[in-house]
């Protein structure tokens, strides 16, 4: 086993740890795609996201620490939810010197693809503690019912 030196291709904003990052971002692209899921646009930064399916609704949690409300918006159209917005720099506006910085920041973008049975006029989205919430409740044709055997 040999190793080899690592060289960071833009020293001020590379490190091991963004490259991990931009390597996960690309395998999730990739998954995203063989689900159906609209890709995800290029950004600075991708936050983190949970989609699951119940019975009545999808729900998609997006974790956004260091963020409020007003830094994000939601559209849905073309049975795609886009997820955008921005987290602000606080590093910028101190004073001293920074020693690690690993903590990404900037704008991003999310656009997550559904089935065409989405009631886009009742979705919900709540946000608290850095966690943004969506609820995206499903057309009454497409709820799994039960049908009796006779």
């Amino acid at each position: 086993m040999t190793l080899v030196r690592w060289t960071p291709r833009v020293p001020a904003r590379c490190s091991p740890a963004r490259e991990m990052a931009s390597l996960m971002q690309n395998w999730e692209s990739l998954l995203d795609e063989s689900v159906g899921l609209a890709p995800a646009t290029n950004s600075d930064w991708m936050p983190a996201a949970d989609v699951r399916e119940d019975q009545d609704r999808y729900r998609v949690t997006v974790d956004l620490p260091g963020m409020t409300k007003e830094d994000v918006e939601l559209t849905y159209e073309s049975d795609v939810l886009t997820i955008t917005g921005e987290r602000k720099s606080e590093l910028e506006k101190s004073d001293g010197r920074l020693h690690r910085s690993e903590v990404s920041y900037g704008k991003f973008v999310r656009a997550l693809r559904f089935p065409g049975d989405v009631k886009h006029q009742e979705i919900d989205a709540n946000f608290k503690n850095g966690v943004l919430e969506i609820s995206l409740p499903k057309a009454e044709e497409a709820r799994v019912r039960k049908i009796e055997v006779k």
